[in-house]
């Protein structure tokens, strides 16, 4: 008999079990239960150090192939938390065990799996598991939060120009910000090109120009720069920004604590889990008092703050051109923004690759062309494929799914769950019973997805046309743009152009322009 024994230590302190112990503990309950039986033992005791709340564990992936290719009759933990502390995760281990014919046995809870109680048990401590793992992550979190509000660094990835330093708070030690004299120049740096007039695009060549780099010696991107201009943590705790923050909704201390001589520390401005991150309206932010100094007096950072939420809005309702704008891509992939400036009373507007202004002409080597050469070589394509509809480039249609086919399928599985469903009432007593429900659930979760493929089928059905007909309906559609042209507003003919073309695709040194429709 083949058993493999899973070990399993989050964190290494010395009054608790260790990887040994547990391992010793598991052959020894093994002796017991297989008395007389010829045992061989496999380790799997390479994730001392890795959390049980999810799968992701070397030896425990290793342990999961053995099961899978019949190399182990039984798996044995000392205690059930050592392998899973999720329930979802465990029931789907749990469903490979039973269909490899692999025994789950846990020395510390004194059950297996052999038995419907063992089994009952299992679900239960599992559920147990879970639960406290989620009641001791509200706990971090609300410790976390408390440190939050009282001005402490509760850690993670420092600020920019930003280090920690210890300091005792009555019997304990904990962290706090301070500012890093070597590095807070690239802040100060960037606010000063914001509130000069600079868009955040524009910082971000500049830096690049001037080889201003990260601590980690990376060039900075948009998002990094955006972040960082965002942050509280450089703004002084004056009554302006206590009055700014209030009006946005921010959970701020008291108002006698903004005398303007410390900084500020943000709290809950994103979300982050293992699927997502997400960042926060500032309704969600938790406002505390810092020890570290100010670095950007309270009315900058509000002016900045202003700044970046009137770039964007402002420059599109100051110029309505670029009737490609959304569809237009960089031969380098990237999208063509749209620049314009006045110069003796002349408007000039410009299209441009956002990948090649953000990087210099290192990354991309497209220039800038003006507007009005774009939409004419654009325009001229729709006059001859007026002329000549068959040249017409169709995007790739997605394939379609097989409606009889899922069907057909969808009727065996309903049959073979019919015939389960009997066998089952003649088996209630028997040991088999577990077995015939396992494979019901199976089989309705296998029709569960066919009914969803189903239904995506007939959508499909329902929506398909030939391509003969998506053709006609686009050539109808460019004639009316040129029929029309000079009576249609801005936005209608961007909203047309967009409703029926994917992508252009400009190459700025060959003039060559691609329509995908």
């Amino acid at each position: 008999m083949v058993i493999g024994i899973y070990p399993r230590k989050s964190v290494y302190r010395d009054n608790s079990d260790s990887v040994q112990v547990q391992v010793q503990m598991c052959k020894d309950y093994a002796g017991i239960i297989y008395k007389g039986q010829n045992i061989e033992f496999r380790i799997y005791d390479k994730d001392e150090g890795f959390s049980g709340k999810n799968t992701n564990r070397p030896s425990f992936r290793e342990m999961m192939r053995d099961v899978k290719n019949g190399s182990l009759d039984a798996v044995m933990v000392y205690k059930l938390d050592r392998i899973s502390r999720n329930v979802q995760e465990f029931s789907a281990m749990y469903g490979v065990f039973q269909e490899h014919d692999v025994a789950f046995i846990s020395v510390k809870e004194s059950f297996d799996t052999t038995t419907p109680m063992g089994r009952t048990v299992m679900y239960i401590l599992a559920a147990f598991a879970q639960l406290e793992r989620e009641n001791t992550s509200e706990r971090v979190a609300d410790n976390m939060l408390a440190l939050g509000r009282s001005g402490k660094w509760t850690g993670g990835t420092l600020p920019t120009g930003f280090t920690s330093v210890r300091h005792k708070v009555g019997e304990k030690e904990h962290s706090f910000l301070a500012v890093d004299p070597d590095t807070i120049g690239l802040v100060k740096t960037l606010y000063d090109l914001i509130l000069s007039g600079c868009t955040i695009t524009r910082a971000e060549r500049y830096c690049r120009d001037n080889n201003i780099r990260s601590s980690s010696g990376h060039f900075l991107g948009s998002s990094q720069i955006h972040n960082i201009l965002k942050n509280p943590v450089y703004c002084q705790n004056s009554l302006e920004a206590y009055y700014y923050l209030k009006e946005k909704g921010c959970t701020l201390p008291e108002k006698d604590l903004f005398d303007g001589t410390k900084g500020l520390i943000g709290y809950g401005r994103t979300r982050t889990t293992a699927a997502s991150y997400k960042v926060q309206d500032m309704d969600s932010w938790i406002i505390s008092i810092g020890i570290h100094e100010p670095v950007i007096p309270a009315p900058d950072w509000i002016a900045v703050q202003q700044r970046l939420g009137i770039n964007k809005a402002f420059r599109a309702a100051k110029h309505e051109c670029g009737i490609l704008k959304g569809v237009l891509r960089c031969k380098c992939g990237s999208r063509m923004d749209i620049r314009t400036y006045v110069k003796n009373n002349i408007t000039f507007s410009y299209y441009y690759c956002a990948r090649m202004a953000r990087q210099g002409k290192q990354t991309c080597n497209t220039g800038y062309i003006r507007i009005e050469e774009v939409e004419e070589a654009f325009l001229s394509q729709l006059r001859t494929i007026r002329l000549k509809p068959s040249i017409i480039e169709l995007r790739q249609p997605e394939k379609e799914l097989d409606k009889k086919a899922i069907q057909s399928e969808l009727h065996t599985l309903e049959t073979s769950i019919k015939n389960l469903t009997a066998a089952l009432t003649q088996a209630m007593d028997t040991a088999a019973a577990g077995y015939i429900i396992k494979q019901i659930s199976d089989l309705d979760a296998q029709k569960s997805s066919l009914e969803s493929s189903l239904h995506k089928a007939e959508m499909q059905a329902l929506a398909a046309r030939s391509l003969e007909d998506i053709r006609k309906d686009i050539y109808t559609s460019i004639c009316y743009l040129l029929d029309n042209f000079d009576t249609i507003s801005f936005s209608g003919k961007n909203e047309l152009i967009r409703k029926i073309v994917k992508n252009c695709i400009l190459d700025t040194e060959t003039k060559e322009l691609r329509i995908i429709f």
